[in-house]
């Protein structure tokens, strides 16, 4: 879903870079506002996870693979807004080191799946319902939000992509956007799936780091 340089227009660059921004100040307001002193060493250790779980691939089929996003695994573990500097710092340093997603493109790609990420936060607060949380529906909701940011992220990609002048001749958003779909349809499930099983171990192991279950409150069996 790392979009390289080249692939979009440069006003679709620039649309995206400036809705990324306006989200990544939201963010970092909110997260001066919800974390302690303790946030820049948390987002850091957070990153770095993130990252290393992105080397990990899985086979899908034709030689077709995914690998963990995480956008969601951090929104749980960190809260929405420190997850999109979290996994926007991940992005950076692919992008820059690892040649893995374009500068121009830096901010599309920020968009699908640090904000995107971010954000199904709250549909796994949805799903979880008002106090005392049930840990079933918590699950439930941790699992359908991970694939539902997979999915929105490869949307958004597709459409992007599409409208770019690159891919006009070959169909435009009529071919982009079912490809990417098609394939990450799939990938969501093994991203839900992951995300779902790492977020219990977490429960299981140490609770008090998970900050925004903290912020969903105490789940219950």
């Amino acid at each position: 879903m790392h979009i390289p340089d080249g692939f979009l227009d440069p006003a679709i660059c620039v649309l995206m870079y400036a809705v990324s921004i306006c989200f990544l100040a939201w963010a970092w307001i909110g997260a001066k506002k919800t974390l302690s002193r303790l946030f820049v060493p948390l987002v850091a250790v957070s990153s770095a996870l993130v990252f290393a779980g992105q080397m990990l691939n899985f086979p899908i089929i034709h030689g077709t693979s995914g690998h963990l996003i995480g956008g969601t695994f951090l929104a749980v573990l960190l809260g929405p807004h420190a997850a999109i500097i979290s996994m926007s710092i991940v992005l950076l340093i692919q992008a820059v080191f690892f040649a893995d997603g374009g500068i121009s493109a830096f901010g599309a790609n920020v968009f699908n799946m640090a904000v995107i990420g971010g954000l199904s936060f709250y549909i796994v607060k949805l799903f979880s319902g008002a106090y005392p949380l049930s840990r079933k529906r918590f699950f439930v909701g941790v699992f359908i939000a991970s694939w539902l940011s997979t999915v929105l992220g490869a949307l958004a990609c597709g459409l992007q992509i599409g409208f770019s002048q690159v891919f006009a001749q070959a169909g435009g958003i009529a071919v982009t956007v079912p490809a990417m779909l098609f394939w990450h349809l799939i990938i969501g499930i093994g991203e839900a799936t992951i995300t779902t099983s790492l977020t219990a171990q977490f429960i299981r192991v140490k609770p008090s780091m998970l900050r925004g279950l903290t912020m969903l409150r105490e789940v219950t069996p």
